[in-house]
């Protein structure tokens, strides 16, 4: 007896972040930002790992904080410099998603005349702002954690 195959077209799955029918920019940001979600929500679980290093020893500790040190290991710094990035676009894209989920930037309804127009039109420009903004933080990190402008530990 062939085994019949399931395909539920509605509902894509983890595939379907990459690709839900077209890819464009806004479909982009929504992978981004489950991506740097997941990663979000690792390291807050290797954070509380290492910080629980903590309720052992004062002598555990310096050993751990010691090895993952930024300042003696590049690797580090360089995965920190993630973190920061990803805390960056996931603020600016929430945001960005709250403020489209309150009605702002959507506009009025209209009537469905050809050429059909969506609000995706309307709120491409508030996309762009915030992603700019969060530009603008990016360089600003880049300054921060491999030039020696500003304090990151």
């Amino acid at each position: 007896m062939e085994k019949k195959k399931r395909y539920y077209p509605n509902f894509p799955g983890v595939p379907g972040w990459i690709y839900g029918g077209n890819l464009n920019f806004e479909r982009v940001l929504f992978l981004l930002h489950r991506i740097t979600g997941l990663a979000l929500i690792f390291y807050l679980f290797a954070h509380i790992i290492v910080v629980g290093f903590r309720a052992y020893s004062p002598e555990m500790w310096e050993m751990v904080m010691g090895r993952i040190s930024g300042h003696s290991n590049p690797v580090i710094l360089f995965f920190e410099w993630l973190l920061v990035l990803a805390v960056i676009f996931h603020m600016f894209n929430g945001m960005r998603l709250i403020f489209l989920e309150l009605g702002f930037f959507i506009g009025k309804p209209s009537r469905p005349v050809y050429p059909y127009r969506t609000s995706i039109d309307r709120q491409r420009i508030f996309t762009w702002i915030m992603m700019i903004l969060a530009s603008i933080f990016v360089i600003w990190s880049i300054f921060a954690f491999f030039m020696g402008g500003g304090n990151h530990a």
